[in-house]
């Protein structure tokens, strides 16, 4: 949620100085639909109505639900003092892919589909976003998805919320009695918008998320004026008892932190902010008025988080888009969220920098603006920055010295931003030579076909990259009133002699079947197809919950959270894919994988288990493997030497068909990925890749559904095609789950931007940063 209170006052449409042709907008393109859509499903069993686009005939709570899938009634699992808490389904808003092939996911903003327009509160007044927010809002509930592409079944963590909660009240304002905040206990340490990672042994971990409460109150009523503090609070949810427990809190508290695995398994966590409408703080009154500066490193192994010093300390947007580089720094791609129009920090002009922190010194290093050479260079916020797949400096040998990445879409620049997101698109690499020193370039590629703001990407095995959902406008300055994008796209990356991305183009698939906006998800499913969920948004207008209105030529909005869920199948589905039959351990630096395909393999990707949230998964990488040698029924290839270029932890493995069944012919976009197989990574100086099967108690064992509903249809090109019924499951305990998951007993266009604008942002950079200093001095 953006920051209320200024959005109401400030609702300004800026456009930066840009007109409507000078924002990138790429030519709709009318491509062949490509890939399969999968008929949407929910975990109520409701049906899909492809005519209407609606569900229909689902049960939760023993009743019946709506559209939206919501009950009428309360539920009697609300927690005390909100009594109408947990009366809908929750959206898979955060999705994290478990090792045993569940799907652990949760909420965000749960209680505001209370906000409707006949909602009173004790008195019998109106309820509203702003007034009403911090009292009616609970912590976001958690599900696991099993079987997704064949027989989907839920059940329930324990406890549903994430158990955490924070009661601290050092950050409340010195207010009078009758004006002082007033705190909530069940929704004091909600998951929305904590970051996760997935640990070595497949465990999750989140840090930070929301307290909700009201400050100032307002006397004699239940209302006040919201407010949304970021916490301490850490949870680890813990696979093979389906649980989260408790870890140790970070030393500050975060609302859209950002966190990255380094290569010795501990966890990198950087910025977020600790008040988000009122950044006034009492204990700290030095670090008002900006996001948190400090970074700190969590010790997986002793439970400990540890503050990096004055050297790490980095102004940041909140969830800056982070990776890990192959040599082993945390690179920051000059990418984030912004609330535009009113900003959300007063050093906001060097967010242009991209930057590198080394976990060795604990620093940063500058390395550039993003984009110098392109038409829209600098910051871009509320857009993805997609890992493309790390490509071995030759054929045969596991050295990464370049690493690359992708964003497109989003609004430009900071404060104040632009309203209108861009089609443009561009690709950052960042090259370590063998002296160690970075350096940071940048290509432009093809347009999007249509401006878009908030897309999720998923890089998928075959080196392409899938685009989802989002708006036609920052939906966060004026929600309810953007028009949702059902129309999806694919980028193709090209490849120079050398292995180097030199651009790329983007493709139209076809268009899902539900409008996702603000808080869409998407994640690679083992079978190398995407799982697309999410949508919580915020109240119309910071208001109530309320669709806006159609305007010509731009449907309006789907204001309602979207519990549902559905998959997309790329083109390759439609090809014959390699079959793995087996992944054999081997000594270090080489892995054999037995297949019957081995003359047509032209090489196997690792792509790390996807745990993302709000466009943001800091681990997201996929790793290309080599090959070093094949038989008739094998092929071996080289695995990293390094840990920098493959951390600990889960992995999905895809052998790779070369295009046409060449093994010579590496073409992104071109070959043919098998089946995934889940494999770890382990190994503390040099790694190695272990088969599941040889990992922690050696069981990949899936929850079995209890009731069967029909199963999912395809629908391709418009036309639908029913597959036979599948079993589908209901809502069940925790305590009746039979999984037995995995454990591991370790531990666009090219016109060049004016030398003005680069001078500009250099400019404004520097301006900042000097009154930074000065500040420090006094």
């Amino acid at each position: 949620m953006g920051r209320t209170a200024r959005s109401m006052v400030v609702v300004a449409i800026v456009g930066a100085g840009l007109g409507a042709g000078g924002i990138g907008a790429g030519a709709v393109r009318a491509d062949v639909p490509i890939g399969t859509y999968l008929t949407p499903f929910r975990e109520d069993g409701a049906t899909f109505d492809p005519s209407t686009g609606a569900f229909a005939g689902g049960h939760y709570l023993g009743q019946s639900t709506d559209a939206n899938g919501c009950v009428s009634d309360g539920s009697s699992i609300s927690p005390a003092g909100n009594p109408d808490a947990y009366r809908c389904l929750p959206a898979g808003a955060t999705m994290v892919q478990l090792a045993d092939g569940r799907v652990l996911y949760w909420n965000a903003l749960e209680g505001t589909e209370n906000l409707s327009a006949d909602a009173r509160d004790k008195d019998g007044l109106p309820v509203s976003a702003v007034p009403d927010g911090g009292r009616i809002t609970v912590n976001d509930e958690s599900r696991l998805l099993s079987d997704p592409t064949v027989a989907p079944a839920w059940s329930v963590p324990t406890p549903r919320d994430g158990g955490a909660h924070h009661t601290s009240t050092d950050e409340d304002l010195p207010l009078p009695a009758p004006l002082a905040a007033t705190h909530y206990a069940y929704n004091n340490g909600s998951l929305f918008c904590a970051d996760q990672v997935l640990l070595a042994n497949g465990d999750v971990l989140t840090s930070g998320g929301t307290d909700y409460y009201s400050e100032p109150s307002f006397p004699g009523t239940d209302k006040g004026f919201i407010e949304l503090e970021g916490i301490r609070e850490v949870r680890i949810f813990d696979v093979a008892k389906n649980a989260w427990v408790q870890a140790k809190p970070m030393n500050h508290g975060r609302w859209y932190p950002s966190l990255v695995t380094l290569p010795d398994g501990r966890i990198f966590v950087a910025s977020g902010v600790t008040k988000l409408i009122k950044p006034m703080y009492p204990s700290h009154v030095a670090d008002s008025g900006t996001n948190v500066r400090q970074t700190e490193v969590y010790d997986p192994g002793d439970n400990t988080w540890t503050d990096t010093g004055t050297a790490g300390e980095r102004s940041l947007p909140l969830f800056p888009r982070l990776h890990l580089l192959p040599d082993g720094h945390v690179y920051y791609d000059a990418a984030g969220q912004d609330y535009n129009p009113q900003g959300q920090a007063y050093d906001e002009a060097t967010w242009n920098v991209a930057g590198s922190w080394d976990p060795s010194t604990r620093a940063w290093t500058d390395l550039g603006i993003p984009g110098v050479g392109t038409p829209f260079p600098g910051f871009r916020g509320s857009t993805f920055s997609a890992a493309l797949e790390l490509r071995p400096a030759t054929a045969t040998v596991t050295t990464y010295p370049a690493a690359s990445f992708l964003t497109a879409g989003g609004v430009l620049l900071p404060t104040p931003g632009s309203y209108v997101p861009v089609a443009d698109s561009r690709i950052s690499t960042v090259t370590t030579d063998d002296k160690g020193a970075e350096t940071l370039s940048t290509v432009g590629t093809g347009d999007l076909a249509r401006r878009r703001w908030y897309s999720t990407a998923v890089p998928l095995p075959d080196g392409t990259v899938f685009a989802v959902s989002g708006a036609d406008v920052d939906e966060v300055v004026t929600p309810g009133y953007e028009s949702p994008i059902r129309a999806d796209e694919l980028f193709v990356p090209s490849v120079d002699s050398q292995g180097r991305y030199s651009g790329g183009t983007w493709r139209d698939v076809g268009e899902q079947a539900r409008s996702r906006t603000y808080h869409n998800n998407a994640v690679l499913l083992p079978d190398g197809s995407v799982l697309i969920g999410g949508h919580a948004p915020i109240p119309s207008g910071y208001h109530q919950t309320q669709d806006g209105p159609d305007l010509p030529g731009r449907p309006g909005t789907n204001n309602h959270h979207d519990p549902s869920f559905q998959i997309w199948r790329p083109p390759y589905f439609d090809a014959a894919r390699p079959v793995v039959q087996g992944v054999s351990s081997a000594p270090a630096g080489r892995l054999v994988i037995q297949t019957p395909d081995a003359a047509h393999i032209t090489g196997v990707v690792l792509v790390r288990n996807t745990a993302q949230t709000h466009l943001v998964d800091g681990d997201n990488r996929t790793v290309k493997l080599p090959v070093l040698a094949r038989s008739s029924g094998t092929v071996t290839v080289a695995v990293p030497t390094s840990t920098n270029v493959v951390p600990n932890g889960p992995y999905l493995l895809f052998a790779i068909g070369g295009a046409g069944g060449d093994p010579a012919r590496d073409i992104p976009g071109q070959v043919v990925p098998s089946i995934g197989r889940q494999v770890f990574v382990e190994g503390t100086d040099v790694p190695h890749v272990i088969p599941a099967s040889s990992h922690g108690n050696q069981t990949l064992a899936a929850v079995a559904p209890t009731r069967a509903v029909a199963g999912p249809e395809r629908t391709r090109g418009g036309r639908e095609a029913p597959v036979a019924a599948t079993p589908a499951a209901a809502t069940i305990p925790a305590t009746e789950l039979r999984a037995e998951p995995v454990r591991s007993s370790r531990r666009v266009p090219t016109t060049p931007v004016s030398a003005g604008v680069a001078a500009v942002l250099l400019l404004a950079v520097t301006a900042t940063r000097r009154e930074l200093l000065a500040r420090r001095r006094r």
